[in-house]
């Protein structure tokens, strides 16, 4: 669990600080998703819980031995549960339990709570007493890539350590170094806007291929040589929020597009380039479809979603096609 090589200036100064003036007891990560805030999240917890720390956890310690082995009973990882997208009441009471005891094998406690925008109300009001008095050596390591979202009671009770995405050149270089080639390592960066680590599981996962099939098929939708229920029914076997973000992604580059953005700055310029060629996009409406899609991502990733797939898909595909029209003697 080696840090990533843009976070060694942000691992540099929290190791300052911790021996200087002490760390804070919580801090709130935040950065563009795909960079390595958790990783980053790990290794600090790690670090804190290490018996003999120097600039980096030793790995020999019976910390490090337990952390290892992934039975650290001084560490918790707050997250939402299965088939949940909410951080609710209970997990973070099991948080203040753990906090609120006196640690069994390490000087402190530490707690990573993650995406922190996905709690609920009541969730929060529950961690706020903690954050406000935390007691004897704890720390909570807050992750979020919506820093926004959070609410305003408890970003204010944290530091901010705020992970800047990689520079490009940092980022293609360290996917070589994975084995990527130059030509992928380009695409994966440009599909992931610029992320290292999620372009790399962008490369490994298949995901690549997946969205590959989804272009494909809306470009037969839009031709109407697919039926809106085969494609609206393959869509929606898939993890719904995944298909929304696409789908936002496809909407920003073809709205670029249409204004006159050059191909380099999209995610998809091919295909991107051959709807503009073959089709007049009613920009108003693509504005408005856009809207949509962001609030529907928003729901979603707040974990305050209650949508029927089928029936939202079927719904967005129809207004798609409406706002794109064949140009006159173009052969689609």
């Amino acid at each position: 669990m080696a840090l990533y090589p843009w976070q060694v200036d942000a691992w540099s100064s929290l190791v300052r600080r911790h021996r200087t003036a002490g760390l804070p007891h919580a801090l709130l990560i935040t950065g563009s998703a795909g960079i390595g805030k958790h990783e980053l999240s790990l290794n600090v917890a790690r670090w804190l819980l290490c018996q003999n720390p120097a600039e980096e956890s030793c790995g020999q310690c019976h910390s490090c031995q337990l952390w290892a082995a992934g039975s650290h009973p001084d560490f918790m990882l707050c997250q939402p549960e299965e088939n949940s997208k909410q951080i609710r009441i209970d997990n973070v009471r099991k948080v203040n339990e753990l906090i609120f005891q006196t640690p069994q094998i390490s000087q402190c406690q530490v707690v990573i709570l993650r995406p922190a925008e996905v709690m609920n109300v009541n969730a929060a009001n529950a961690l706020l007493k903690t954050l406000e008095e935390p007691p004897g050596e704890s720390f909570i390591l807050l992750e979020t890539e919506r820093f926004g979202s959070v609410l305003p009671t408890i970003r204010s009770r944290c530091q901010r350590i705020n992970l800047a995405l990689p520079s490009y050149d940092a980022s293609r270089n360290w996917l070589q170094a994975q084995g990527v080639g130059p030509a992928d390592a380009d695409i994966a960066l440009a599909r992931n806007g610029g992320a290292p680590v999620a372009a790399m599981n962008w490369l490994s996962s298949g995901v690549a291929t997946v969205q590959e099939k989804w272009v494909s098929e809306l470009q037969q939708w839009t031709t109407s040589s697919l039926p809106l229920d085969k494609i609206a029914s393959s869509w929606s076997k898939l993890e719904f929020q995944t298909v929304i973000q696409w789908f936002y992604q496809w909407s920003c580059d073809v709205l670029k597009a249409a204004c006159g953005a050059d191909a380099k700055h999209l995610q998809f310029a091919g295909p991107v380039t051959e709807l503009m060629d073959a089709y007049v996009v009613k920009r108003e409406m693509l504005v408005t479809f856009q809207k949509k899609l962001q609030q529907i991502l928003g729901q979603l990733m707040s974990g305050a979603s209650h949508h029927n797939k089928t029936l939202t898909l079927e719904t967005l595909l129809l207004e798609w096609q409406a706002l794109t029209e064949a140009k006159a003697g173009v052969t689609a």
